[in-house]
């Protein structure tokens, strides 16, 4: 979608010129984990399938679920699921979502090319995961086609050194270029095998996902081969990666020499006023519908209606076009564009493209449309259009003095038509209805008519649907009369003054302040509160942890400022300190040696009788060190359940100061699920999942960011307590493995550093910070004699930390355009993600190639693009690192256990012949 009038001018005059020119896991009942929804859809035909029968969806374009432009930021989780919810009520089961292309922008998922935001990503992680719990399914663009607040495809010319035109819609590089290509299919393996840290499920094993789409729009119209070609290398990489999703074309527009390529699953047209792909001005055009949806399903594959102007009928009403995507048995799923929801405190998010919509709707057109696309989305599912669901509680965000009258604001809910508004003089009331469903969101916020100067009230609000059915109230809210007093006094309580030995996901805590609409929370690591670690806004409870980890072993200062209409109040004892725990490097959980028999393990390790056959034993020839491990003889079957499994009693162990837990393990190559668990004292489980596939033994490593709730689990406090740990399990599930017996085994369980927070000594590769002169690094940093001029040298200015960064001073000639130093080691990577490294580039947008080499010979290298001067770390998972194309021998495997060197060279790449200095630091594997 064009999101402005602008880009629609300049997208209609450009048509002109260039015409012119984790499968769900089968558990235990009290140790199950599975997505949200179950079952991946699939295609027969020109049919999408679930489950056997016909799929067929109606739902919004919700674009903006992980990053928004209103202005660019992170949405809140509310309003996340406020739209979800609304798009549910409105019958959805399918939503449309740019959530996963973002490119070149600072809270981008890679804002610079090879390096991933987690943050971002995580955010991306929510969207999936809030999806899901709503029973939605996505679909997914890859990329945009304009340059967008989010990027797009110019985002990655510009970082390979192409020429930008300022042109939105152009960089056709993006298209034909090798090195483009091959980076971009680098970054759909990472998605794609990423594990969503709120599930524990990789995004190609997740059903939520229905469809991966291979873009937005996407169209280079006067090379059509080209366009074709590009589609057709993306398409049947996704699909040799990712067997379980479909795949959508994402040109603008069904194409006709696209029909024949077997990788694409579905097609798709959007459907505006203004020049589209192959035809001018087809808006809501029932003829130009059925021309695209009949080519699809003469071609057997099915078709669907990826946006569409709602609320533009000059070439059609929306009646008829929706009737006509019912009728049409190859019209799988339509999509109107684009719906929003309320905002965090009152009223809706505004989005002023012409075509934003509200459910039920702000505008008497908006109102009876909204109804039409509710009937077509039950009619597309063949079921009869249910009656409108009760609204949620809303929230009084809080209050003003508005002409001596007291004015309120509240933050609504889905489903929410009409508000009714009751008034107290005391907290236990009686209360008095002052507001009879005579507010709607766009009537916030509300005045009190009646309201007294100086009288202080109690409020409540409750949310009627649209045949009047009234939803929950609100919490009580008081005003302290209409001249609404700055929040009351309030104290810090956790952690406590002084505190030490602390989590470093501590959960901070304090009393409530009295009139309070929200709260604020600032952590910092200096009495100033300059650059601070956390800046939680807009928090509605006395209580919050932290997503991320704090550092290990350092002191901290906290403050929370309680905020309303009026003003805001700090709380009295605010500059508290504490100090994180120490990092621990590891703690044994258990290495098997200390039974004396194989009854005493089988009595520590006490089987699930719910549970197929399990049996414990020592064993004295597969382990990882000492004399024993543990031989884990089970059985998975029909009945009594599709799991076998055992819990350990720890007592209370204390895991503090540790990243995650790791274990040996020799897998049996069952593709069944390992499902390791653990149980807080307070009764909070946790869990995370590995794939049995494959027969070789190592240690696997599962960072405490991997454990999640199991499904069934709704308990606890939503915080890892990590210094009381009741007890630990290990079950196999049936997973996408058969039923049947076989055997595992394992050794060496410990709490550790696997990842996450600040990383060990152990994980380091080079801080540059060792070697006692420059000759000393240019001994294990040696050239390449066959590159360009490299000079290795140490510097005390230019670093990222400690006393040292290496620069590296080169030289590229026409003759010569690379340079290289070699670094050899000795190294195992096993259980490590990638490699992060801090890097000053020269803004040469020549390219650094970080290169690893096995002790066989083997190279893997990815690229990084010297574009800016801005000192960055970079993150560059292991799965971005290919072959260089020049090599063909190796086994075409990552063998991570033994690593022999790591090699940085220049490249000439996109930038010229000449001579220039970067400089390399703190580079460690994650």
């Amino acid at each position: 979608m064009i999101r402005s009038k602008f880009r629609m001018l300049s997208y209609s005059l450009a048509l002109l010129l260039a015409f012119m020119s984790l499968l769900a896991v089968v558990g235990p009942p009290a140790n199950k984990a599975s997505a949200a929804v179950s079952g991946f859809v699939t295609r027969s035909g020109s049919q999408l399938m679930l489950n056997g029968q016909p799929f067929r969806y109606s739902g919004p374009n919700l674009y903006w679920i992980a990053l928004d432009e209103n202005p660019t930021e992170f949405p809140t989780p509310f309003r996340v699921n406020n739209a979800l919810e609304t798009a549910k009520e409105m019958g959805a089961t399918v939503v449309r979502s740019h959530a996963a292309n973002a490119f070149g922008c600072a809270k981008c998922i890679m804002p610079t090319l090879n390096t991933y935001n987690e943050e971002a990503f995580q955010k991306l992680d929510y969207a999936i995961k809030a999806a899901g719990d709503h029973g939605l399914r996505l679909v997914l663009p890859l990329i945009d086609q304009y340059d967008y607040y989010h990027g797009g495809k110019k985002s990655w010319t510009r970082w390979f050194g192409y020429p930008d035109d300022g042109i939105s819609y152009t960089g056709y590089e993006f298209y034909y270029k090798p090195e483009i290509i091959s980076a971009f299919k680098q970054h759909l393996n990472v998605l794609l095998n990423r594990t969503n840290t709120l599930t524990g499920i990789k995004y190609k094993d997740d059903p939520t996902i229905m469809a991966w789409e291979t873009g937005n729009e996407l169209g280079w119209y006067d090379n059509p081969t080209a366009m074709k070609n590009w589609t057709q290398e993306i398409a049947d990489y996704l699909k040799s990666i990712d067997s379980n999703h479909l795949v959508m074309d994402g040109t603008y527009g069904v194409k006709d020499a696209h029909l024949t390529i077997s990788s694409v699953d579905i097609y798709s047209d959007h459907f505006y006023q203004w020049p589209a792909v192959g035809a001018c001005c087809k808006g809501l055009s029932v003829t130009q519908l059925n021309t695209q949806a009949d080519k699809v399903q003469a071609a057997g594959k099915a078709m669907v209606v990826g946006e569409f102007a709602w609320n533009l009928e000059t070439y059609g009403t929306l009646a008829n076009f929706l009737s006509a995507i019912e009728a049409h048995p190859a019209i799988a799923g339509s999509a109107y564009w684009a719906l929003f929801g309320q905002k965090d405190d009152y009223g809706y998010k505004v989005h002023n493209d012409g075509f934003t919509i509200y459910y039920p709707g702000t505008t008497t057109d908006m109102r009876a449309k909204a109804q039409q696309l509710r009937n077509h989305a039950y009619a597309m599912r063949g079921i009869a259009v249910p009656a409108a669901g009760i609204p949620g509680e809303p929230l009084i965000t809080g209050h003003q003095a508005s002409s001596g009258k007291v004015q309120l604001k509240w933050r609504g809910t889905a489903a929410a038509d009409k508000y009714t508004v009751e008034r107290a003089t005391t907290a236990s009331g009686p209360w008095t209805v002052v507001c009879n469903q005579c507010a709607t969101d766009n009537d916030t916020p509300w005045t009190d008519p009646t309201s007294i100067s100086g009288t202080a009230y109690w409020y409540k609000v409750k949310a009627h649907n649209l045949a009047g059915v009234a939803g929950a109230y609100s919490p009580v809210y008081a005003t302290g009369g209409t001249a609404l007093p700055a929040p009351g006094a309030f104290t810090l309580t956790t952690p406590a003054s002084g505190a030490t030995s602390q989590s470093v996901l501590p959960t901070f805590a304090w009393n409530a302040s009295s009139n309070a609409a929200s709260y604020t929370l600032v952590v910092a690591d200096n009495s100033s509160y300059t650059s601070p670690v956390i800046n939680a806004s807009g928090l509605t409870s006395t209580s919050y942890t932290p997503g991320s980890a704090l550092a290990y072993n350092k002191t901290y200062y906290w403050k929370v400022t309680a905020v309303n209409g009026t003003g805001s109040t700090t709380a009295s004892n605010a500059g508290l300190t504490f100090t994180t725990a120490a990092q621990v490097t590891s703690l044994t959980i258990d290495s098997f040696d200390s039974y004396a028999s194989d009854s005493a393990l089988q009595s520590a390790y006490v089987r699930n009788t719910d549970g197929g056959a399990l049996t414990v034993t020592r064993d004295t020839t597969n382990k990882n060190g000492g004399t024993y491990g543990m031989k884990f003889a089970y059985t998975i079957a029909a009945s009594p359940a599709n799991f076998a499994g055992a819990t350990r009693q720890l007592g209370t162990a204390d895991w503090s100061g540790t990243t995650g837990l790791s274990l040996w393990l020799k897998p049996d190559g069952s593709n069944r699920t390992l499902t390791i668990q653990f149980k807080e004292t307070n009764g909070e489980i946790w869990e995370t999942y590995y794939s049995l596939s494959g027969t070789t033994a190592g240690v696997i490593n599962l960072p405490f960011s991997s454990f999640n709730h199991p499904g069934w689990y709704s308990g606890g406090n939503g915080a890892k307590d990590l210094n009381a740990i009741k007890e630990y399990s290990l079950y196999v599930n049936q997973g996408s493995g058969t039923t049947g017996s076989s055997t595992i085994y394992f050794d060496s369980v410990t709490a550790g550093q696997v990842g996450g927070g600040t990383q060990p000594p152990s994980d380091e590769i080079d801080s540059f910070d060792s070697y006692a002169s420059s000759s000393a690094l240019q001994a294990v940093y040696t050239a390449n004699s066959s590159g360009g001029t490299i000079t290795p040298t140490l510097d005390t200015v230019v670093k990222s930390d400690g006393a040292n960064s290496m620069k590296l001073s080169y030289s590229l000639t026409t003759s010569v355009n690379y340079a290289g130093v070699i670094h050899p080691l000795s190294a195992n990577w096993t259980g490590k993600t990638g490699l992060t490294l801090w890097v000053k580039p020269d803004g040469s947008n020549r390219t650094l190639t970080v290169q690893f080499k096995e002790a066989g010979g083997e190279p893997w290298e990815t690229t990084y693009v010297l574009s800016g001067t801005t000192a960055t770390t970079i993150q560059v998972p292991f799965s971005s690192f290919v072959r260089p194309s020049w090599y063909s021998g190796g086994n075409s495997t990552r063998d991570l256990g033994s690593i022999a060197e790591i090699n940085f060279y220049i490249n000439q790449g996109s930038g010229s012949t000449g001579s220039s200095s970067i400089n390399i630091d703190a580079v460690k594997t994650y």
